[in-house]
């Protein structure tokens, strides 16, 4: 099925007319009629053309970039974003790739096997015998004569006070897990700004004059906050999931 039939049976879906896809989109509607009916010379820049059929899919539900996938083999480009095809996998392929996977998967453990050998042991067993080997030289001289006040009861208690200082400390549970933010205008923006309120102290992200097409990522923790000129312009999505509109129109 061609592109054009694509847009023109989404729409129809929808159950919107080509006036209605004109106002909400802003895009003419001879544009659109051309669009549908396959024929994409229009005079346009390319970056515009682009930039038109990308919002026309959004606006349809569409996923845009397999969408300016289809224009570029209507355009007659190469597309980079085009899958190939795998073909059928007959069992001979099956039997083929599972012998393979677990001559792989024995390869890998007879690496990591190998790989644990004498030098580990020996860097283990080194840093075992320091820590023992500190306690009891503690021990030793918490309780000699020289420390007459020393007790049982406080060399264990300072002892215990040393695993902790020479505990090392856990560097992934120290680690923030950071969030992804793609936004997209698909229409003119004045004033566009991102809040990032799990950074400390908060962190803002401000852009201006965003035109048609522009689309930026941005990483934030657990939560955020924005602000747009034009809320109806703007579409968002989080972490790679499903992109949303924001909710309302005009400023706020």
């Amino acid at each position: 099925m061609g592109l054009g039939q694509k847009l023109e049976d989404a729409r129809n879906r929808k159950g919107i007319s080509i006036r209605e896809a004109t106002e909400s989109t802003k895009i003419r509607g001879d544009y659109l009629t051309s669009f549908e009916a396959g024929d994409f010379d229009i005079n346009l820049p390319d970056v515009y053309l682009r930039g038109f059929v990308r919002l026309y899919a959004r606006f349809l539900g569409m996923d845009a970039d397999a969408i300016a996938g289809d224009l570029d083999v209507e355009l007659g480009r190469p597309n980079k974003n085009q899958r190939k095809s795998l073909g059928s996998i007959t069992n001979n392929d099956m039997n083929e790739g599972m012998e393979v996977g677990k001559s792989a998967a024995g390869k890998r453990a007879r690496n990591r096997k190998s790989s644990f050998g004498l030098p580990q042991i020996w860097l283990y067993g080194s840093i075992i015998f320091a820590f023992i080997l500190s306690i009891i030289i503690l021990i030793y001289s918490l309780s000699s004569p020289e420390n007459p006040s020393a007790n049982p009861g406080e060399t264990i208690s300072r002892i215990e006070e040393t695993k902790e200082i020479i505990a090392p400390a856990n560097p992934i549970k120290a680690a923030q897990k950071l969030n992804v933010l793609n936004l997209a205008a698909i229409g003119a923006i004045d004033r566009l700004i991102i809040c990032d309120e799990g950074a400390s102290p908060k962190k803002y992200h401000e852009f201006t004059n965003l035109a048609l097409g522009w689309e930026k990522t941005i990483e934030f923790k657990n939560t955020f906050r924005c602000y747009s000129s034009s809320l109806e312009n703007l579409r968002f999505a989080v972490d790679g999931g499903v992109e949303k509109k924001a909710e309302g129109s005009g400023s706020g």
